[in-house]
């Protein structure tokens, strides 16, 4: 039992021993504060919620060292996390006791960063701090996570959907716009929907060519230091087999012959030296320049014998221009320059919209999308057709008119006066 004594000062010291039975004590300036928060105490000790007064002391960043100690994570999410709390996140609490850590403080801090940074940044952020937070309540060094509620400034990105190729404009349009050598991994991913990471860490192991299928079971992290094989996927839904359409069959038929009998643990896409494929290169020196070839991003105009007139908007939507004396320089221009345009990952929403579009079963979407739920399917990778309203009255259309009685057979106007006073 705790109990209250005055000191020579005279306060009033509230003394007591904590779950480990060490002696702990506070002081109040009043015998009744004294007794209160006793009461507090001992009820927090009875029903396991006790929280040591003092432990707030301890520094955010001394904790949020011994945090990033503990955790068991991917070597890019600690890569990431390390440079946030760094960037953003340490500068500002490090030096704060966890205990001195209000919400309002932190509602400060969250509007502050969104002035300047972007919303997916600041949430980000935010989510750091509310973790090691959470954590801290966790572990009994303070009582509620202030981080709890804050408001976030709105993610307007969000709002826009990925862009949805049909497969006319991919096979017919973008394909043939793709350097011959890169086919391949653009068709797996528009043909098996594998994520980027999940192409870019394929063996030849991992595809059966005369089943007609692969198996993803490895991905390709990149990291600061380089790309690291991942041997398994994002999750466990992840590990599975994805049957391969005709275009996708031949284009790997095609890059295993030019390969000239590979090495089973030989990476199926790899740059000219046989090193992985690195997103950020890729995206830059071939997916972009596809896009303008394909007419899919800004515009290339051939105006004269050795003249190209290169249009492309920017963020704001304003349409800017130049003149270019070779094709390559002003595809190369509008790659660089131009806002929007389809990401390769769009390829994996719209192999998920083709396949619902088509009829296949959401259950089989999912397994071959490598969906722990359906519902991430739905929500995320199916996104509605241009034509969907025709679609909605072709359903109608047929059916219903065999159903309706003949025109003689339908009561008139007269028939039906009176019936609604009964109603």
């Amino acid at each position: 039992m705790g109990f209250v004594r005055k000191t020579p000062a005279g306060t009033y010291r509230a003394c007591w021993r904590d779950p480990a039975g060490g002696q702990k004590s506070k002081s109040f300036r009043t015998k009744r504060e004294a007794s209160a928060y006793l009461t507090e105490v001992e009820g927090s000790l009875n029903r396991g919620t006790y929280v040591n007064p003092h432990a707030g002391r301890l520094r955010f960043g001394d904790f949020a060292q011994q945090w990033l100690a503990t955790r068991v994570v991917e070597a890019r999410t600690t890569e990431r996390t390390v440079s946030m709390l760094r960037t953003h996140v340490l500068p500002k609490w490090g030096d704060w006791p966890l205990g001195k850590v209000d919400f309002m403080s932190v509602q400060e801090w969250v509007t502050g960063l969104g002035r300047d940074l972007a919303p997916s940044t600041v949430a980000k952020c935010y989510q750091l701090l509310s973790m090691i937070l959470r954590t801290a309540v966790q572990a009994r060094l303070i009582v509620t996570n202030p981080a709890e509620g804050v408001k976030l400034p709105r993610d307007r990105s969000r709002d826009v959907k990925p862009v949805t190729i049909s497969r006319e404009d991919f096979l017919g349009r973008l394909l043939p716009a793709v350097p011959p050598r890169h086919r391949a991994i653009v068709s797996t991913a528009a043909g098996a929907g594998l994520r980027w990471g999940e192409c870019a860490g394929l063996t030849w192991s991992s595809v059966d060519l005369d089943r007609a299928s692969l198996r993803v079971v490895q991905v390709a992290e990149e990291t600061h230091g380089g790309i690291v094989l991942r041997p398994y996927p994002k999750s466990r839904a992840g590990v599975r087999t994805v049957p391969l359409p005709g275009f996708l069959l031949a284009a790997l038929r095609e890059l295993h012959a030019a390969a000239d009998n590979p090495d089973p643990r030989t990476l199926v896409f790899r740059d000219r030296v046989g090193r992985p494929l690195r997103r950020s290169n890729f995206r830059r020196r071939v997916w972009l320049p596809s896009l303008v070839r394909a007419g899919l991003l800004g515009q290339v105009v051939k105006t004269g014998p050795h003249q190209y007139r290169a249009v492309w908007p920017d963020q704001d939507g304003v349409e800017w221009s130049a003149e270019f004396t070779t094709e390559r320089e002003a595809v190369a221009c509008v790659a660089a320059r131009a806002a929007g345009g389809m990401r390769f990952h769009d390829l994996r929403h719209a192999y998920a919209t083709w396949l619902v579009t088509d009829g296949v079963p959401i259950n089989l979407v999912q397994r071959v999308m490598g969906h722990e739920q359906a519902s991430t399917t739905l929500n995320r990778y199916t996104h509605t057709p241009d034509d969907y309203a025709a679609r909605v009255l072709e359903a109608f259309d047929g059916s219903a008119a065999s159903l309706l009685p003949p025109a003689g057979e339908t009561p008139s106007p007269d028939d039906l006066d009176g019936e609604e006073d009964d109603l």
